[in-house]
């Protein structure tokens, strides 16, 4: 810790004292579940669509975005180029108009009422699922971040950094509802862009040769490849990219409760959309600058500590090459202080969305809605953020890089849910058999790819041939579950009775209702 001067920890503590204040001032406003999960539903969409977007991108993307731009090359950022310029007009044009006209409270009532009361629940299940998953790699980069600025050395100390994050995150959460998290989700966004900003001129500055030397030796090593047509199912080339980023950022906008629920704080169709589209333009700006910090910790490492860089080129050892940075080069008295906090910034808001969307689902989809009191809501709450941060205790014994992590489990749930409602809303015929037979392939797909294929020995991979790549490839997951379970779900439902004319009332995406 003797890195860090008394103005850092001041900062990044007058920053945690904001956050957890406009918690407690939101805490007033509480009265029903209507405005503790949406907002009393007049949210202005300038906020929503900044917590849209710094929900999204947060901790992970501060730590395994640059390492991606440092360790590998540009491919993951085509796949998140998907969310600009494939994701968001998609959603825009056809889904933010169906889902405001349903006008459910929970996207997940949409199954109740297009198959049965238990594809709700499932959903709902498979969707707190993920967001376990999800905030736990959160929690799990904070950590690998906190772990260099500490210098903490053991498992023990490890665990003591994720248990007190995550229970600040779910303090401030919890009593200020929907509404703290999506204004401390504003300040969080411009936390998140500036931070990589001033990043970015640090490094700068410190390369010899700046933007030449960054260009040249960025070209010459291949860094800035994004179109590569080679390789197998093990690569990450174009093919994977375009498969990760559809299924994933579609499922992510689309089928995941979090989304849904920051469109319906907003009151019209177009403050919806407006939103969405502030994700995609701040997720452009924000994520290329990610890479361009990779490429400039690549170039400035290289330059001068290619042994530092070694040292950090495998496994999760890769999500504190930043953070090094940060310690050790960033220099200057209190800009230690405010890079952290925005490191800081990032992880908080991804946390808050999540307990907060958890608490919701529960209370919409398995207890009807019903006004179980701000009490009652704020004790699930603490509940769910306990269950996160135990979900990143358990993560934190795993040796990979975040993002992978975090891509393993978003492709199974989001995957599974995507294929449920697109089943749902394209096809007619799809019934509550169909989905269900499509549900059990898509997670038996994934059982094969992440549990049974990674098992077998080297004999057994041979004989698989270009398939025993997917065990080192986690980009494949949301197709190679989405796919499987749609066509199942179809070719059931065909088989099958056809569902009833009340379960496509008005529920079908390119149909209007009569």
């Amino acid at each position: 810790m003797h890195n860090i001067a008394l103005i850092d920890w001041a900062i990044c503590l007058s920053y945690l004292a904001v956050v957890v204040g406009l918690g407690f001032y939101f805490s007033k406003q509480q009265t029903d579940n209507a405005e503790y999960f949406f907002g009393g539903h007049h949210m202005h969409w300038v906020p929503v669509g900044l917590s849209l977007f710094a929900s999204t991108f947060s901790s992970n993307s501060f730590v395994g975005l640059p390492a991606e731009g440092a360790f590998s090359d540009y491919h993951q950022l085509l796949a998140i180029f998907f969310i600009p310029f494939v994701v968001v007009p998609i959603t825009c044009i056809w889904f933010i108009p169906f889902y405001k006209r349903l006008g459910f409270d929970s996207l997940y009532e949409y199954l109740e009422r297009r198959f049965a009361r238990p594809v709700r629940l499932a959903a709902s299940a498979i969707f707190m699922a993920y967001l376990a998953g999800w905030m736990g790699t959160m929690l799990l980069a904070v950590t690998r971040i906190l772990s260099v600025v500490l210098e903490t050395e053991s498992a023990a100390q490890n665990l003591a950094v994720i248990v007190v994050v995550g229970l600040l995150a779910t303090l401030y959460t919890a009593v200020g509802g929907v509404k703290a998290v999506i204004w401390t989700d504003t300040l969080q966004a411009f936390a998140l862009c500036g931070g990589m900003f001033f990043l970015l001129y640090l490094l700068m500055d410190r390369i010899d040769g700046s933007l030449a030397a960054w260009l040249e030796l960025g070209q010459q090593e291949a860094k800035f490849t994004m179109f590569r047509t080679d390789g197998g199912l093990a690569h990450r080339n174009v093919f994977s990219a375009c498969a990760y980023g559809f299924f994933v950022y579609m499922g992510g906008q689309v089928a995941s409760y979090t989304a849904y629920q920051r469109y319906v704080t907003v009151a019209s169709v177009s403050g919806a959309q407006r939103a969405l589209m502030i994700k995609g333009v701040f997720t452009l700006i924000s994520c290329t600058l990610f890479f361009f910090v990779g490429t400039a910790l690549f170039v400035f490492y290289q330059q001068s500590a290619p042994d530092v860089f070694r040292e950090f080129s495998s496994g999760s050892s890769k999500d504190q090459l930043l953070p090094h940075f940060v310690i050790h080069h960033a220099g200057g008295y209190g800009m230690t202080g405010l890079i952290l906090a925005g490191l800081f910034a990032a992880a908080m808001s991804s946390l808050d969305t999540g307990i907060n969307s958890m608490t919701a689902t529960m209370v919409t989809d398995w207890l009807n809605g019903r006004e179980i009191g701000i009490r009652a809501n704020r004790l699930l709450t603490l509940a769910f953020g306990a269950v996160t941060t135990l979900a990143a205790c358990m993560l934190s014994l795993i040796d990979s890089p975040v993002f992978d992590v975090l891509l393993s489990v978003s492709g199974a749930t989001l995957g599974l849910l995507l294929s449920v409602l697109l089943l749902g809303m394209l096809l007619p015929r799809a019934n509550t058999i169909g989905v269900v037979s499509g549900l059990i392939a898509g997670l038996a797909v994934f059982g094969v790819i992440r549990i049974w294929i990674p098992g077998l020995d080297e004999d057994r991979l041979q004989e698989l041939g270009v398939f025993a790549g997917l065990s080192n490839n986690t980009w494949w997951d949301g197709m190679l579950t989405t796919v499987p379970a749609m066509a199942v779900g179809a070719l059931v439902s065909y088989l099958t009775p056809p569902p009833s004319a009340a379960q496509l009332q008005g529920l079908l995406l390119l149909r209007p209702p009569a």
